[in-house]
């Protein structure tokens, strides 16, 4: 099997793979060892990559949908996804999310990104039904969105920190690699930047920015939305470097 075949066939496997989820039949042990498998896969998939590889692979487009009230707790955490996948995206409309990219990079935006959303579900289910919850003199509304803005903050925070963490680890490994060793690892790095940015220009999308802010006025049920967030177990391949690490559950 050549080299591009082999590629070809891993990527198959991620996509299998990361369809195994507990929505889809598949019992809660059997989607976490495929979530797992998905990073060891990816990881290889990245380590292996080359220059050429790069420029042989394809950019993809996904459009994803989230209809329920937690979309608003996605749109304030996108922005550090898609920096921590190396992706761009935007919104359309009130419920899609759209990725654009190299097709790793999409497919693990897109694996997290549901895996946050069925997170945050479960644990507004779980904060819904504690005394805490029940205990607040602040509307269901107010409560709810406190506890969502706390949770998307704390999950943005810990994909910024990792972001922040790889790109120190690529400058330490640049500096301590010979002239041109450091020399091909940022020509891939700026290959795939340009690859990426050429793609996004031939979809003739135009994108505005718009500028939000969120007032807290549940401090508890804030809280307890960011203990949510710290909870949830979330990992991605760092590139080139060496084993796979996992944001920090703090």
């Amino acid at each position: 099997m050549d080299q591009q075949s082999e590629l070809a066939k891993v990527k198959a496997r991620i996509r299998a793979l990361a369809a195994k989820t507990v929505e889809r039949g598949c019992s809660e042990a059997e989607a976490l060892a495929a979530a797992a498998k998905v990073g060891e896969l990816l990881e290889v998939y990245g380590l292996s990559m080359s220059e050429v590889e790069l420029r042989a692979e394809e950019c993809v487009q996904r459009r994803l949908d989230f209809a329920g009230p937690q979309r608003l707790a996605l749109r304030w955490l996108y922005p550090a996804l898609l920096r921590f996948c190396e992706c761009r995206g935007w919104t359309d409309g009130r419920a899609d999310f759209v990725l654009f990219g190299l097709e790793p990079d999409v497919q693990m935006a897109e694996y997290l990104l549901r895996v946050i959303g069925g997170a945050l579900a479960w644990e507004e289910g779980q904060f819904r039904a504690s005394a805490d919850y029940a205990r607040s003199r602040a509307t269901p509304q107010t409560r709810l969105r406190s506890f969502r803005y706390g949770f998307a903050d704390r999950i943005a925070k810990r994909l910024e920190a990792m972001v922040a963490e790889r790109e120190a680890a690529a400058e330490a490994r640049r500096d301590a690699a010979g002239p041109a060793a450091a020399s091909a690892s940022t020509a891939l790095v700026l290959a795939k930047e340009k690859k990426v940015e050429e793609g996004f220009r031939g979809l003739g999308v135009r994108l505005r920015t718009v500028y939000s802010t969120a007032t807290v006025r549940d401090r508890g049920a804030y809280g307890k939305g960011a203990a949510a967030g710290g909870r949830v177990g979330l990992g991605r391949p760092v590139g080139a470097g060496a084993g796979t690490r996992s944001l920090p559950r703090k």
